[in-house]
């Protein structure tokens, strides 16, 4: 590994990691989502020299370093704003939560949408009126595909759709707010940024607000919420010419979201500009992906460019630009299913689990392997989310059947694991059963035999187990 570059500024400080079970966690977001093959080489050996050995794919389409010792973070750091992963101005990074849709394709417009954002965003005068912003204030840049996008957390959707045909130019820009009942459509994309840094903005300006107040700063649905509660009325937003609040009557936006894409390979009429291929419950081996990482370095695109991986919100990666051969599969290793997922009928495919047990320290029980245990199953079509306890990092949207471990005593006083059982629902519900986790470890069968008994027509139904949160712990959906 190359020495660590010193950053010129850097204050590893201003960089918080989270400490977990098993050490500490770093964040990467790649810049527009995108990894070059000497960038990935550069995470796999991060992880496999100063961390766990996995990296994992979050549902923010970011990558994720686990097990970093504390007196390594600072170097970690330097490494990788070293390759570009990291942005040496701590402010910069922090507006840096943009989650751009994966599939974008060139002429679509999406990118470019994305990258103004960016540019936009690291402005001095817009570094200094977004001060103040929500931690957790996030951005989603999107084109048609944005209803499989539906689940990623975002205070502002930025999409960016084909014209109509009186118009003049080839893309129009709608702004999706949470907690906004109006759309917000722009001509430019000029005016699309400059509409969306003003919402920003005004969510800044209500969130120093409050904790001046020693209030909690909230997000942007629960302002926009207590504002039209007080004034009845929305705010004075100063839109740009070009830019106006329109009825939310089109039936696109109105639609449910899509199911996750499936992995798949490019074909001449493929649906994905690459190949798509899952990681298991998300998490990647460093050894696998140097595999593919070397393979691409070596490989050359129409261009001559060497394929990016682009990170998705799925749990996978989107291999840019090639149809692959079964030959260039084995060369890659993603035809070895112990860390791929390339088949779209992958059981694993309707399983999600957070890193439960010991790996994270508010876990309850471990939850990875009963995940993989309890993918047969599961039914196609149905999800199963195994959440450690009732936070559900994993998965903040309803699943099918999730189940969230609880703590609790035997008889004879010793502790105990369980899991509730929770329908349709997320892991701060109220659950409808409990099964012990050494019967499930032991029986995985008996999960399909009590869930085929939970959801059929029998009268009688099970006494209900209550949220271990209280309802305004809850986040709002």
């Amino acid at each position: 590994m190359t020495p660590a570059p010193q950053i010129k500024g850097w204050c590893p400080g201003a960089w918080q990691p989270m400490a977990s079970g098993d050490g500490l966690v770093v964040r990467v977001r790649p810049p527009q989502g995108r990894l070059s093959a000497g960038q990935a080489l550069q995470l796999a050996e991060l992880a496999r020299v100063h961390g766990s050995g996995v990296l994992e794919l979050s549902s923010r389409a970011n990558v994720q370093l686990r097990g970093i010792a504390p007196d390594r973070h600072a170097a970690v750091l330097d490494i990788l704003a070293g390759c570009g992963l990291l942005d040496a101005d701590a402010r910069r990074e922090s507006l840096r939560t943009i989650v751009l849709d994966p599939l974008w394709q060139p002429g679509d417009g999406v990118r470019e949408t994305a990258q103004a954002l960016e540019a936009a965003l690291f402005q001095p005068e817009a570094q200094a009126a977004l001060q103040g912003l929500p931690a957790k204030f996030g951005w989603l840049v999107a084109g048609r595909g944005h209803r499989a996008l539906a689940g990623v957390p975002a205070d502002i959707r930025l999409l960016c759709l084909p014209a109509g045909r009186a118009a003049d130019t080839g893309h129009r820009w709608h702004l999706l707010v949470q907690g906004l009942p109006r759309l917000l459509a722009a001509s430019t994309l000029p005016a699309a940024i400059a509409a969306a840094l003003e919402l920003a903005r005004w969510c800044a300006d209500q969130s120093r607000t409050r904790k001046a107040k020693g209030l909690h700063p909230g997000r942007m649905a629960g302002l926009l919420a207590q504002y039209q509660a007080a004034h009845h009325r929305l705010p004075d937003w100063q839109l740009p010419a070009g830019a106006s609040l329109q009825a939310l009557e089109d039936a696109a936006f109105c639609m449910p979201s899509a199911p996750d894409p499936a992995p798949g390979r490019q074909g001449p009429d493929g649906p994905y500009p690459g190949l798509l291929a899952g990681a298991p419950l998300g998490r990647l081996s460093a050894n696998a992906l140097s595999r593919l990482a070397r393979v691409l370095r070596d490989t050359r695109d129409r261009d001559g460019q060497a394929p990016h991986l682009r990170i998705t919100p799925w749990r996978m990666l989107l291999i840019e630009g090639r149809a692959w051969s079964p030959a260039a599969l084995r060369q890659a290793g993603l035809d070895d299913a112990r860390e791929w997922i390339t088949d779209a009928g992958d059981a694993r495919l309707r399983v999600c689990a957070c890193t439960g047990a010991p790996g994270c320290s508010q876990a309850l029980a471990p939850t990875l392997d009963l995940a993989l245990q309890l993918a047969p199953q599961v039914p196609p079509g149905a999800l199963l989310h195994v959440s450690g306890c009732a936070k559900g990092c994993a998965r903040q949207r309803p699943a099918d059947i999730t189940l969230r471990a609880q703590a609790g005593t035997a008889a004879d006083g010793t502790p105990t694991a369980s899991f509730a059982v929770v329908q349709n629902g997320t892991a701060r519900d109220v659950a409808q059963q409990e099964l012990e986790a050494c019967a499930l470890r032991d029986n995985p069968r008996l999960f399909s035999e009590k869930i085929e008994w939970l959801t059929s027509t029998k009268p009688m139904a099970p006494k209900s187990i209550a949220s271990p949160l209280p309802p305004y712990a809850a986040k709002p959906t």
